[in-house]
């Protein structure tokens, strides 16, 4: 058998505050949120560039089976599918489902020839977005809707005659507790999908809002914290990068 010794000293008062010096000097540093979110990108859109003025957004909830009316955009539309499934059709192209969870885009020009809800039992909900130059409409239908169309109008985005040419849309899963900090290098669009959180800007407004509503910024390098504040329900962001 080896022979081997213990070289143990005694452990002093000062070596124990030493120790807790360092771990509390390190948690303070750290400042982290105790939960992180889980962010990853839905999609990358690119079009060609226009001068924005405003950003129109309609929360639409269609009852199961619904189908829209051909139509076109004279101002690209992005979104995202809050719940439940559509079929989407551009004229030319074959139709696709868009899923739960999907972000999508509607170019300018050609007719969009179906946008229905791909479920007979189900409620559909989309959030979509028009970013529109001088006196463009929000969306132009070939024949006036013979079905009525539940849109939720949300607050319009003031953009000031900006040149956009792309957009990059985000979802944040905040679990209970989890904040995320976004910074505006470009616009920001916020979309609340699931569940309930507050917006805190660098400039002290705060804001609660719940599933279905909208925020943004605007200003450049314009900062806030978007948290979940539940310790018991998840919640999902959805953010539009207008660049």
């Amino acid at each position: 058998m080896n022979n081997f010794k213990l070289n143990l000293k005694p452990i002093t008062l000062a070596s124990v505050l030493a120790v807790q010096s360092i771990v509390g000097s390190d948690l303070l540093a750290a400042e982290v949120p105790a939960v992180p979110d889980q962010t990853s990108k839905l999609l990358t859109t690119h079009f060609e560039s226009r001068n924005v003025v405003k950003i129109e957004a309609g929360d639409f909830h269609f009852v199961p089976g619904q189908a829209a009316p051909v139509h076109t955009h004279a101002a690209p539309a992005i979104g995202y599918v809050a719940k439940g499934s559509i079929i989407y059709q551009v004229e030319g192209e074959k139709p696709h489902v868009l899923k739960e969870g999907d972000a999508f885009y509607e170019p300018v020009g050609p007719r969009i020839l179906r946008f229905d809800n791909a479920s007979a039992t189900e409620e559909a909900i989309f959030i979509d977005f028009n970013l529109q130059q001088e006196g463009e409409p929000f969306i132009v239908f070939e024949q006036a809707p013979t079905e009525n169309i539940d849109r939720r109008t949300l607050p319009t985005t003031e953009l000031d005659n900006r040149a956009i040419s792309k957009v990059e849309t985000y979802v944040s899963e905040l679990e209970p507790k989890a904040k995320r900090t976004v910074t505006a290098t470009a616009p920001i669009l916020g979309y609340v999908a699931e569940g309930v959180v507050t917006v805190k800007q660098k400039n002290g407004s705060k804001k609660r809002l719940v599933a279905g509503q909208t925020f943004s910024l605007t200003e450049q390098n314009a900062k806030a914290v978007i948290a979940n504040k539940s310790s018991e329900v998840a919640a999902k962001v959805v953010t539009f990068y207008i660049r």
